[in-house]
């Protein structure tokens, strides 16, 4: 995460690293699986095609995520604002907060269904004053909260509410 704080201006943005943590995380995985192709017995031109193409696919995935980009979060003295992946190319717009004079922020979280046997949930920073949400689970709630404590939004209660 990069955090950078100008005069009445914060930004939160994705670092490339988290952007290419699974790309990075399956060429590991294949890596392992070639090594362990050459390793006596003779290895298998069956496992070594499915490598190539798995590898293929898993450069593709990368310039894929790098091209879409990384979520970024702005925080004004007005305004928190998320950007999502990908909405400078035409896709989704960005969520926007505006402060009211009883605003409060806490942090949420979501349940967003079963992944297997878990539960997976998505962390929402709340405004207590209207109700509002903006979904802010790439960044954490450690540098989403230092970032809108830099342009002096105020937090209210901090436990999470289902």
């Amino acid at each position: 995460m990069q955090l950078t704080t100008k005069l009445g201006r914060t930004e939160l943005r994705q670092s490339r690293t988290d952007v290419l943590a699974l790309p990075i995380f399956i060429g590991v995985i294949l890596l392992a699986v070639l090594v362990r192709q050459f390793i006596p017995p003779d290895p298998s031109p069956i496992v070594l095609a499915g490598c190539g193409v798995c590898a293929a696919l898993d450069v593709w995935l990368a310039r894929w995520l790098q091209h879409r980009g990384a979520a970024t979060m702005v925080v004004t003295a007005d305004q928190i604002s998320v950007v999502p992946p990908g909405a400078a190319g035409g896709g989704a717009a960005p969520q926007v907060l505006n402060r009211t004079p009883e605003t409060t922020l806490s942090f949420r979280l979501q349940s967003n269904g079963f992944v297997g046997d878990q539960i997976s949930y998505l962390l929402k920073l709340h405004d207590n004053a209207t109700g509002a949400e903006l979904s802010v689970t790439a960044f954490g709630k450690r540098n989403v909260r230092r970032a809108c404590e830099a342009q002096h939004w105020q937090f209210g209660d901090d436990q999470p509410t289902r």
